[in-house]
């Protein structure tokens, strides 16, 4: 066992997406909207096991690299509306959590996430609870947080049909360092000009209310159905490190500086997500940008900060 750099994946979103990816990664030629980590599809990078994928490990490796509290669950992340497509005898391996950064140059769809009892009763796969972690925010950036009133589900639906629901969406400005927890069911769109880490159950359940006049399929009657009618409480911004506990993902923010030791938990494994500085990881290189999964069983190891580093800390909560 050693610490694992996971490879990005990245997506190109002509709709949204942005040739700006600052701070992690400067320009690219292509409107990049999401870079992502720990798909099951996901490789490793370094090491002995350069170039296997997440499924092959965990199906190889198990608890060790899991944690003894993690449960395998025989789910598939889904998009709406897609044919399960189960096999039969053991079950696929799923890795529970989806690390994403995005970055926006226009308005995102108005969109809901189903939980996970309306999700694996309908679509045959998890629910999303998502939350984010700014890390860019130009002049004038903002995030759809809920709704400026409480709506009845009729009301939500005619609004998003007649486009009056842009009238309805909570705006909220945003600065780098906050911390958005948005919950299953919670009506929201990501604005343009922002950088941020996406942490979020591994799904791709979005029901599209509504498009600002792009020809994309809407899911409007089950988005409705799904939605928290009631305003969002806004963005966190913590005093501390510990940023998001819920039953999905516990998030912490990790600062580092010289050389420290680093425990890993037998129990889960850890995402370290680095934001800021540059370093190595038991004689593994890091810098901004970097995504590593450390095994729950690797024990502890000496991690050298070069330079001061930022990172967030993903897991998954567990007995």
């Amino acid at each position: 066992m050693y610490p694992l750099r996971l490879a990005p994946d990245w997506r190109e979103k002509q709709d949204w997406g942005s040739k700006d990816l600052r701070p992690l990664f400067g320009s690219r030629d292509q409107a990049i909207g999401e870079v992502w980590f720990t798909s099951e599809e996901n490789t490793v990078t370094n090491g002995p096991w350069a170039g296997r994928t997440l499924e092959q490990l965990m199906e190889r490796h198990g608890a060790a690299l899991m944690g003894t509290a993690f449960r395998p669950q025989a789910l598939r992340r889904r998009s709406p509306g897609e044919a399960s497509q189960a096999a039969a005898g053991a079950p696929p391996a799923y890795f529970p959590l989806l690390v994403k950064f995005l970055f926006t140059s226009a308005k995102l769809s108005v969109q809901v996430h189903p939980g996970d009892d309306y999700a694996l009763a309908h679509e045959d796969g998890p629910g999303k609870t998502e939350m984010w972690y700014i890390l860019r925010a130009d002049p004038g950036a903002s995030i759809a947080l809920g709704l400026t009133e409480t709506l009845s589900r009729d009301r939500l639906a005619e609004a998003a049909r007649s486009g009056e629901i842009e009238r309805y969406l909570n705006w909220v400005p945003m600065q780098p360092g906050d911390v958005v927890y948005c919950p299953a069911g919670t009506v929201h769109s990501i604005g343009p000009g922002l950088a941020l880490c996406e942490i979020q159950q591994n799904s791709d359940l979005t029901y599209r209310l509504y498009d600002f006049g792009r020809p994309r399929p809407l899911h409007v009657d089950q988005a409705a159905q799904v939605a928290t009618l009631c305003p969002h409480p806004g963005p966190l911004r913590p005093a501390g490190d510990s940023l998001v506990s819920c039953d999905q993902f516990i998030v912490e923010r990790l600062h580092r500086t010289g050389t420290t030791t680093y425990d890993s938990d037998p129990a889960r494994l850890h995402l370290l997500i680095f934001l800021e500085g540059r370093g190595a990881l038991e004689g593994e290189p890091y810098h901004a940008g970097d995504v590593y999964l450390v095994p729950a069983s690797l024990g502890s190891f000496e991690w050298h900060a070069t330079e001061t580093t930022l990172a967030l800390r993903a897991s998954v909560p567990g007995e």
